[in-house]
Parts: C-alpha cells; sequence; structure tokens
C-alpha cells in the first residue's frame, strides 16, 4: 500500500510539473505580439494546393500552439494578384523563440488575377462566411485540394460555370457540381462524362492540335497530373490526372486543341503529390 500512495504521489508530481501549451489563433497572436510572420507565395506550388507560406517566430518565452483555421482569408499586397483562402486549419506548435517556414493549404478567390510567384507577399484578411466557408469545409473533409475544389470556390467568387466543374474524376465533379447548385439554388447540370477522355492521349479529334510528351520515373506511388497554364500561371485545363500512378518509368502523353487556347503562351506543368515538378514553356500559335 506504501509502494502505491509514492508511486501515485509522483505521477501527480510529474502531471504536474507539465507546462500548459495555449493555443492561439493566428490573429490573436499577432494582435497580442506574441509572434512575429510574414506571408509569400509558394512557387513550388500551384494556386490550388499550397500557394502561400507563412514564415513566423514565437516571440515569447513559452510553448504556444498557433491555429490558422480553415476560411482564413490572406489579401495580396498587388492589386494583380488573387488573394486566398486556407482550405485547411493548420496548427503550428512553436516552442520559445521557434521559427517555422510552413506551407498552408488554399485556394484563390479572384479567377481573373494571376496567381502568386515567391515575390508575392500577403497580410491577414478576415475569416470567411456564407457559401465560400462551407465550401473551404467541404474542400478540407473531403481533401479535394485539386483543380475541381478550384473550380468549385470559383462558382461562388467568380461565377465560374457549375457545368465545368469537371475533370477526371467524375464522381468527384458530380459531387461539387451538386454541391454549389444546392448552395445557389439552381438546377444541377448534366454532367458530361467523355468530356475529358480525349486529353489522355489524343489528338486526332482536334482540328489545329498540339501534341507532346513527359518522361519520368518513380520510385514509389504519387499522384500525378498534367495541366495547362496561361500566363498568369492559372489553370485552363487539365490534360492527365492519376491519383494513384504506380513506381516505375512513364511515358505522359498529352494533347490540346489550339483553336480553344489562343493565347500566345503557355505552360505545361507536370505536378507530382501537389508539387510542380516540370514547367515546360510552349507558344503554340507563335508563326515561325
Amino acid at each position: 500500500m506504501k509502494k502505491f500512495i509514492i508511486c501515485f504521489i509522483a505521477l501527480i508530481s510529474i502531471s504536474a510539473s507539465q507546462p500548459t501549451i495555449i493555443t492561439y489563433d493566428l490573429k490573436t497572436a499577432i494582435e497580442k505580439k506574441l509572434v512575429s510572420c510574414s506571408f509569400f507565395g509558394n512557387d513550388e506550388s500551384t494556386h490550388y494546393y499550397q500557394p502561400v507560406k507563412i514564415d513566423i517566430t514565437n516571440l515569447t518565452n513559452k510553448n504556444i500552439s498557433i491555429r490558422i483555421p480553415n476560411g482564413q482569408k490572406f489579401i495580396a499586397d498587388s492589386t494583380k494578384v488573387q488573394d486566398l483562402i486556407i482550405t485547411q486549419e493548420e496548427l503550428i506548435a512553436l516552442t520559445p523563440k521557434k521559427k517555422e517556414l510552413k506551407p498552408l493549404f488554399a485556394m484563390c478567390i479572384q479567377k481573373y488575377k494571376s496567381a502568386s510567384n515567391k515575390l508575392t507577399t500577403y497580410k491577414l484578411g478576415d475569416l470567411a462566411d456564407g457559401s465560400i466557408k462551407k465550401i473551404s469545409e467541404e474542400i478540407e473533409k473531403n481533401k479535394s485540394f485539386n483543380t475541381l475544389g478550384q473550380y468549385t470556390i470559383w462558382a461562388i467568387t467568380d461565377e465560374f460555370p457549375i457545368e465545368e466543374i469537371a475533370g477526371f474524376q467524375e464522381k468527384e465533379s458530380i459531387h461539387y457540381q451538386k454541391f454549389v447548385a444546392n448552395l445557389l439554388n439552381i438546377p444541377v447540370p448534366k454532367y458530361d462524362s467523355k468530356k475529358y477522355e480525349t486529353y489522355y492521349e489524343t489528338a486526332r479529334s482536334f482540328k489545329r492540335s498540339v501534341v507532346g510528351e513527359f518522361k519520368y520515373k518513380f520510385s514509389r506511388k504519387n499522384h500525378v497530373t498534367l495541366g495547362l497554364f496561361n500566363e498568369q500561371d492559372i489553370i485552363v485545363r487539365e490534360l492527365y490526372n492519376n491519383p494513384h500512378e504506380k513506381p516505375g518509368k512513364h511515358t505522359f502523353n498529352f494533347a490540346f486543341d489550339t483553336e480553344n487556347y489562343s493565347e500566345p503562351t503557355y505552360f505545361i506543368r507536370m505536378v507530382v503529390n501537389g508539387e510542380v515538378k516540370i514547367n515546360m514553356k510552349m507558344e503554340p500559335n507563335k508563326r515561325s
């Protein structure tokens, strides 16, 4: 009995000695001067995955945790660059005086402006509410950090046509079309299941086509996409998507119709697990 009492007292003493770590919302932590931080563009990511990084330092002598909530907005300092909305809540644990650099899941909320780059800086905005907040929460719930999630955001912020919330993941496309239609109280469009099939391998149906290929080797399974991006670094067409690309050597063929994409310059990008691995500039309408 005596041994039990000694062990019990020791356990209480150890538990009592553990410091309580307080969690603060990012906005509160900044206002209380508990942290210093800056926000800037992440040029290793697309605009719909982790387009922004936070550089944050704990100014206190205590362990703290910083919460960046889903729906938090970041406002671009340049009026030419899109603002962002956080699509996955983040918790950042900081020991005393610790500095951390971390990419954040977010998406653009102004379709007709440019995406960010490494020179882009942001300031903290307000919290989203209403339909846009419901969508950002749905994106986090389903881990839809992809073009479909981005199109769904734009359907609310920029009147992006809901029938164009489409891609290689048919089930996910239909889900978000229905989700937006319910939010806006409008009819659900009929989904065209064949819309993306020709973009996998062939250009036979195109009047004026650009074709090409990427060769790549993977040591493990990856999520691989190919996308057509404009000069503003905004995706205009997904050309290939495989969430479960197997290890080994691969050749990725792509094609697109220059009659539909008539801007002078585009970029074909291979994105692996959200990170841009290959970036190829193309001038499909340039006359030699």
